[in-house]
């Protein structure tokens, strides 16, 4: 229901700055859940450093190349309208059922999937300061 509010605040927003802070809280929100539901940090500490690292670079560079706007009572009425929505909505229907979840992350395919993303990550990150080295790369200075 949070991952609801916080979406419609996301898409009714106008300003480049609230949209930031509602980004920044959807992948907190989400992390946390993906965080209970696996019962490890692994994929939502990827998760908020992909998220926080590389699409919030990209929303500073368009926010410098926007002029700064103020909020409208508009949409301040809309967000309050969402907002109050979702506190009003039962929590219960939305709850899920974790006790069926019992999954240990290196075992069969998932394993198998962790071993690919972590070899992946690494050759990337390998590649990157290779390619990024001062004295031979593209960054010459």
């Amino acid at each position: 229901m949070v991952m609801i509010v916080l979406g419609g605040f996301f898409l009714i927003s106008i300003q480049p700055m609230f949209m930031i802070i509602s980004l920044i809280f959807i992948t907190l929100v989400y992390s946390i859940w993906i965080y209970q539901i696996m019962s490890t940090y692994w994929f939502s500490y990827a998760l908020v450093m992909v998220m926080l690292s590389g699409i919030l670079v990209l929303f500073m560079y368009m926010i410098s190349l926007i002029p700064n706007e103020s909020f409208e009572i508009y949409n301040l009425i809309i967000i309050f309208f969402f907002l109050m929505w979702g506190l009003n909505v039962g929590f219960e229907e939305f709850k899920i059922d974790n006790s069926f979840i019992c999954m240990n992350l290196w075992m069969n395919y998932v394993g198998i999937f962790n071993l690919f993303l972590v070899s992946f990550l690494l050759s990337i990150m390998i590649m990157v300061v290779w390619l990024s080295w001062c004295s031979k790369g593209t960054l010459r200075i």
